[in-house]
């Protein structure tokens, strides 16, 4: 599972800053904590993508700014021996 957070920049942040934070150069280190964004997403998921999150065997996930908040997930699988299956290029 793949989890990527993007947090608003705040209105009274400067220009300058505003900038730095859309082009990542500025990272939010502001609450929920990544660790409880994870939880919430593989809780809110568990049972309609997968069937527990007891599944994962991989999770990456980062906190961004952005002009809209939103969270991006993407889930992938993994083979019958458990190892993480690639991405076709169909």
């Amino acid at each position: 599972m793949q989890v990527m957070a993007f947090y608003e920049v705040p209105k009274s942040t400067s220009k300058k800053n505003a900038a730095l934070m859309l082009a990542g150069d500025l990272r939010p280190t502001k609450k929920p904590d990544i660790d409880n964004i994870i939880k919430i997403i593989a809780d809110a998921l568990n049972g309609v993508c997968y069937h527990d999150d007891s599944q994962f065997v991989l999770v990456i996930a980062e906190k961004h700014y952005a002009e809209i908040a939103r969270v991006d997930v993407e889930i992938g699988g993994v083979d019958e021996y458990g190892q993480v299956q690639e991405e076709s290029e169909d």
